[in-house]
């Protein structure tokens, strides 16, 4: 995807209201926050957000009950091993997911609250142009808090921002980004401001300080195809710095080291909910192994920009993937309580029964508002204030790109005309969606909409005629649009059953994973435990949960109940209005065939791990279980082990496994 200079200086001059195109070698941009409205189901999650933990600090403890970055942030009840730079890292998480959630809902409380931090930060730069705490030698801090500046930069148009990044990049010694921990993300910013600036002594800095190498995630490592074990939000945060290089140079090999090691993180790591292992670190494709919920936010970042500069459509559906899915599933349906780590499989979620080597047994698989290292009750507030603001974007011929679906409009200016795009839809539980054009008076642009992967065939129209389309591509409509124009997108999604290779199988549709919602017996858990190092919710309203088992989990897929059951099909309930991820609202589910086998918690208190196919211990007892989408649940079994056949594994009667269910 080259682009000729002509090209180049062409993309700088594109806008579309107001928003400069400063990556000449995208082929999409972002930056439409300020004219992007959500509706129907996202709208709700977001107040649901607001008036959870975003909105309530003090029930998330510290440091979000500071003044953030509007001043200095004291240490206190930190855990033993805390670095000093955690809490600017964890309250600049916050900062920007606040800022994209305030921006969306025109929430001026948090409008102020988050820009107060950046006024703050600005204004008290050191004399060399240095932004953040003096006191702070990690540049990790500003990496993130960047990206607070970079949307109140894209609402605002505050010459003052790029102008204050200039400054404090240029400060910085190629030195600096390269041998600090994840100090080369700061690269992410530093392009940004380039192509603001358009000061060249930036990206030469940017690409020395690159391929000097040296750091975690650099060319030789990327460009190897031996496995990487990681840190999750390392890996996951470095992805993208290559691939942004690529936009601002067009240099291939940048792009194709961002690919390849992108490649081998699906390829090593993935799970199916979208994200990779990350407990803390990459630890292969086992579905007994959790991810951090700070990757869910980090991973979904970084697939962002995947998209925009690439312009495929894998992106988007890889994004909502992660986004319906494991970052639904890790917070309680009223966003007053999360985990640290979550999973595709969870039988048990207490204070005790983290299974993972790292930290097991304790408190990080639990849903609680606070937690011990407090990196993911920041970052959580990004995840869907993230995916709003990239549901739109623009093209380098003026154009508008629907790249992620749900119901929303946007409302912008082309050609000076105005020009207001609804999405109308119940996706992802309905693949209809009706675009409609509102103006007044004709315009001619470009009108680009992903046709997903996964959909098995498309239909798009325009007032009822059919226009060109195929799966796993954007496709484009370029005509003269008129007030009332309409255009229908149709998706056949059919319900697939999937399966990991030595591990199990699963039931997807669409860009949804459905799971078994295990009946649950959801009681407060007011433990102190000695690894919160004395940190409490202020407010009783955020609680801390013990949610166990209340009935049977012990399920297995048997490929000859499949095969005599037929192809699986969802049921759908008539539209309700009520919020569709809370589970007795779910208007779609699916029934599964699956017989009984023995399986039972780690000591009563652990998640079970997955028994290979030729160690399933099965029993005769038939049954069929409702599958629900994966972000409805708390506990659930997504991943099911799999009864290979008769001949290769155990039998065994009900009567044991009834005992033993009993037991527990």
């Amino acid at each position: 995807m080259e682009m000729t200079k002509k090209g180049f200086f062409l993309s700088l001059m594109l806008a579309v209201s107001g928003v400069a195109i400063a990556q000449p070698y995208a082929a999409y941009h972002d930056g439409l926050i300020r004219h992007i409205q959500p509706k129907g189901w996202i709208n709700e999650f977001l107040n649901r957000q607001r008036t959870g933990m975003t909105g309530h600090p003090e029930a998330i403890a510290y440091p979000y009950n500071t003044c953030l970055w509007a001043g200095e942030i004291a240490r206190q009840n930190e855990c033993s091993f805390a670095k000093d730079w955690w809490r600017y890292e964890q309250s600049a998480y916050y900062t920007d997911g606040l800022l994209r959630l305030g921006y969306v809902l025109g929430d001026t409380a948090f409008i102020n609250k988050g820009e107060r931090g950046i006024r703050y930060t600005i204004d008290h730069a050191q004399p060399n142009g240095r932004l953040g705490n003096v006191k702070i030698e990690s540049q990790w801090p500003m990496a993130v808090f960047f990206r607070a500046m970079k949307v109140a930069y894209e609402y605002r148009a505050d010459a003052a921002i790029p102008q204050a990044l200039e400054r404090h990049y240029l400060s910085l010694s190629v030195d600096q980004l390269v041998k600090g921990r994840r100090h080369i993300v700061n690269l992410e910013g530093m392009l940004w401001t380039y192509g603001i600036t358009h000061n060249a002594q930036l990206l030469a800095h940017a690409e020395q300080a690159y391929n000097r190498g040296g750091f975690e995630l650099d060319a030789r490592t990327a460009g190897s195809d031996k496995p990487i074990r990681m840190h999750g939000v390392t890996y996951c945060e470095m992805l993208k710095i290559p691939l942004l290089l690529y936009a601002y140079t067009g240099k291939r090999q940048y792009l194709d080291l961002a690919l390849h090691a992108e490649r081998k993180l699906e390829r090593d790591h993935m799970l199916p909910d979208g994200v990779p292992t990350s407990a803390e670190f990459t630890s292969g494709n086992s579905i007994d192994i959790a991810h951090e919920t700070c990757d869910i936010a980090d991973y979904t970042w970084s697939l962002g920009y995947f998209l925009t500069v690439t312009g495929h459509a894998e992106w988007a559906d890889r994004i909502e993937r992660a986004v319906f899915n494991a970052g639904l599933g890790c917070v309680t349906k009223d966003f007053k309580s999360l985990q640290y780590f979550s999973s595709a499989n969870q039988l048990i979620a207490t204070g005790t029964s983290d299974n993972n080597a790292f930290k097991r047994g304790k408190t990080w698989m639990q849903y609680r508002p606070i937690h011990e290292t407090e990196c993911c009750a920041g970052n959580v507030h990004r995840i869907m204030p993230n995916y709003v603001s990239r549901m739109w974007l623009t093209d380098n011929q003026g154009g508008v790109v629907a790249a992620l679906f749900g119901p929303s409009c946007i409302s912008t200016s082309i050609n000076k005309v105005p020009v207001q795009i609804t999405e109308n839809t119940r996706y992802p539980f309905s693949t209809q969606i009706e675009f409609t054009i509102h103006t007044p008076k004709s315009v001619k642009f470009p009108f680009r909409i992903r046709i997903p992967g996964w959909a098995k065939s498309a239909r798009l129209t325009v007032n009822g005629r059919s226009v060109l389309c195929t799966p796993a591509t954007f496709a484009t409509i370029s005509r003269k649009f008129r007030d009332g124009d309409k255009v229908c997108l149709t998706m056949d999604a059919p319900v697939k059953v999937q399966t990991i290779a030595g591990q199990g199988m699963y039931v997807e549709r669409g860009p949804l994973l459905y799971s078994y919602a295990i009946p649950q017996t959801v009681t407060e858990d007011t433990t102190t435990y000695a690894n919160m190092s004395g940190k409490k919710s202020a407010n009783p309203d955020f609680k801390c949960w013990s949610i166990r088992p209340a009935g049977a989990f012990n399920y297995a897929i048997d490929p000859t109940l499949l095969s005599q059951h037929g192809a699986l099909t969802a049921a759908h309930k008539e539209q309700t209005d009520g919020y569709p991820f809370d589970i007795q609202n779910t208007p779609e589910s699916i029934q599964l065939p699956v017989r009984r086998i023995v399986w039972t918690l780690q000591n009563g208190t652990l998640n079970p791990l997955l028994p290979a196919p030729g160690k399933v211990v099965a029993t005769d007892t038939v049954e069929t279980v409702t599958l629900v989408p994966y972000g409805c649940t708390e506990l659930r079994l997504t991943v099911f082990p799999v009864v290979k056949s008769a001949s290769c594994c155990q039998r065994t009667d009900t009567a044991p496994q009834q005992a033993a269910i009993r037991k527990e």
